[in-house]
């Protein structure tokens, strides 16, 4: 499931960077600017948005990670995180090395 949240987040990235980009671009050269089916403008744009909240979304983590660092408020994650239980490792048994091969106690 990440890997299609990662491939979907990628795409959406692509398409948004690519509809920014390409809007001012073809809207100097053209009448029209972007003359594409109203589906795929709504899709241009959506993605756009995705990308500039991505974006504002970064800025925003970011200047509050530097404030939390400058005022010596950080967070320990460790400390507030309970510790993860694992399973035990199974106990390993001693084998003893093989002498002879093939079918063992057959007589001919």
């Amino acid at each position: 499931m990440n890997r299609l949240r990662d491939y979907g987040g990628f795409i959406g990235w692509f398409a948004g960077l690519g509809y920014i980009v390409l809007w001012p671009v073809t809207g100097a050269y053209s009448a029209h600017p972007l003359e594409l089916p109203p589906g795929l403008h709504l899709l241009g744009f959506l993605s756009a948005v995705f990308v500039t909240a991505r974006l504002l979304m970064h800025a925003i983590r970011r200047t509050r990670r530097a404030a939390g660092k400058v005022a010596g408020l950080q967070v320990n994650p460790a400390a507030v995180a309970p510790p993860v239980e694992r399973k035990p490792q199974p106990v390993r048994r001693v084998v003893k090395p093989r002498k002879e091969f093939g079918l063992r106690g057959v007589q001919r």
